[in-house]
């Protein structure tokens, strides 16, 4: 990205949020279905979207490049076990979690018997590819620790979803969203102001 990006009175507030490249300017602040949105407008098609990975103590962002499969994809963090009460256990303790201190996102959690798996018993929680780095924080902060081995990514996630399995539970995990996405039409009529939130 050749253009520098605006100054931000708090830069650790859009941590998450997106930065789309237009080529004549760059705006700041977008979600992930407003960057979805204006992917799909014939005008702002060619643009280029990152994401807001990280600042650090002295206020400089970092980005990374996000791919059109990455904003619509889901990603899984599964949590494996060799005893299906221990697995239960992690489940109930994932869902107290997710009442307590909800998740930066819209999540799934599901507890199951995955036949081709070994260990075959799981906890997962499913989430927003984009929202992968605030969801490990999340993790982090609510000191989930369950599982004898852990898997995670998209292709896990595409794997959990499509195995021959025997689902226990699954259920919306309560999710906080800092920013609901704006209608297209709000969106084109900001894509001119650097700062979008």
């Amino acid at each position: 990205m050749n253009t520098p990006l605006p100054p931000l009175s708090d830069p650790h507030a859009y941590i998450g949020l997106f930065v789309y490249d237009f080529g004549s300017h760059v705006s700041v602040g977008y979600t992930a279905g407003e960057i979805r949105l204006l992917r799909e407008c014939e005008a702002h098609r060619g643009g280029t979207a990152y994401q807001i990975y990280r600042v650090d103590e002295c206020g400089r962002i970092e980005l990374r490049g996000v791919t059109d499969e990455r904003l619509a994809a889901r990603e899984a963090m599964c949590f494996l076990r060799g005893d299906g009460i221990a697995a239960r256990a992690d489940y109930d303790r994932l869902c107290r979690a997710a009442e307590e201190r909800p998740l930066p996102c819209p999540a799934e959690g599901i507890l199951g018997r995955i036949y081709e798996w070994e260990p075959p018993h799981v906890t997962a929680v499913v989430y927003p590819a984009s929202a992968s780095h605030q969801v490990s924080g999340w993790l982090g902060e609510v000191k989930y620790g369950g599982g004898d081995d852990v898997l995670g990514g998209m292709d896990v996630c595409r794997q959990l979803l499509a195995a021959s399995a025997l689902w226990i539970g699954r259920k919306p995990l309560p999710g906080k969203l800092d920013y609901a996405d704006r209608t297209i039409e709000d969106i084109l009529n900001t894509v001119r102001n650097t700062v979008q939130r």
